[in-house]
């Protein structure tokens, strides 16, 4: 009834007939009652109907304003734009065998030496054995361990470049930029693996790195100690030290693979063709400082 009210409109005045007498109801006004609450809706409808607003028209802006915001939807639309080529491109993968392989001989010379020197020595110690018996059991767990760290430290299983974005446009981009340009202050990033098999991630301007023969074969490149004193000072006490040696071995490509690359995403491939570009300015720079120092 309190709906009723703010009408201000009788709803049962149509029902009771003024000139009929009173309490008769007028009969031709009773289906309109039948239901009372869409009754209520109705009026309600009625009473609080707001008129429908006009859209304010904004003011025109200037031409120094309009040239503003085209010049911000052009950066927001340039720090968005979608390029064609990764940022970290894999240029260098050691094969998914060898490093399989690497790890598990890893692993398991650290369970070795865990093995002899947690268990095994402890045992020659309380069975009161010879002290010439013990170190030789110690050093049968200590010595695979060591052996392997040293051999196995340097190999490298990945290597990332970092493309700038006017290498990142197109194929053809791409190109120019490896064949022509290739600044020495291009990134590289060289994966390597700890002692628990665990990914060491080193990266460093293209520059730093030369060829050399170390550790018998098993390292052919260098890092410049510069890079890395560098890279130590921005680590933790606790973080290990940046990797000066590596070993990248070479990889062949079979033409199975090279026809399947064929129809295939840029991202999801390995881009040997760069590292082998990169190598040959590797070697040549070398070639290029040995002759200045030799002259």
């Amino acid at each position: 009834m309190f709906s009723l009210r703010l009408c201000g409109q009788r709803p049962f005045s149509k029902i009771l007939n003024s000139s009929s007498p009173p309490r008769l109801i007028n009969l031709q006004h009773l289906t309109r009652i039948r239901h009372p609450r869409n009754f209520e809706s109705r009026c309600l409808q009625r009473c609080y109907a707001q008129s429908s607003k006009k859209p304010v028209s904004k003011p025109n802006l200037s031409a120094a304003e309009q040239a503003k915001q085209q010049a911000r939807a052009a950066a927001a639309n340039a720090g968005s734009k979608k390029y064609d080529i990764a940022e970290r491109l894999l240029i260098y993968h050691a094969g998914t065998g060898r490093i399989t392989f690497l790890a598990m001989v890893k692993v398991t010379t650290l369970f070795l030496g865990a093995f002899f020197t947690f268990i095994v020595v402890p045992g020659y110690i309380k069975a009161e054995k010879s002290e010439w018996e013990i170190i030789g059991v110690a050093l049968c767990g200590l010595i695979p361990l060591f052996f392997v760290a040293y051999t196995t430290s340097p190999f490298t299983t990945q290597i990332y470049i970092h493309l700038p974005p006017a290498a990142r446009t197109s194929r053809p981009a791409l190109e120019r930029f490896i064949h022509g340009a290739l600044p020495p202050s291009t990134e590289l990033t060289l994966t390597t693996m700890s002692a628990i098999a665990k990914p060491r991630y080193s990266t460093m301007q293209l520059g730093h790195l030369r060829p050399a023969k170390r550790r018998f074969g098993i390292v052919n490149y260098v890092r410049d100690a510069e890079g890395a004193i560098a890279e130590n000072e921005t680590r933790r006490w606790y973080n290990l030290r940046a990797l000066t040696k590596f070993g990248v071995q070479e990889v062949r490509t079979d033409k199975k693979q090279k026809k399947k690359a064929k129809g295939t995403k840029i991202r999801d491939l390995t881009e040997a063709w760069i590292w082998d570009a990169v190598k040959d300015k590797i070697e040549k720079r070398a070639a290029e400082v040995a002759a200045a120092k030799s002259s």
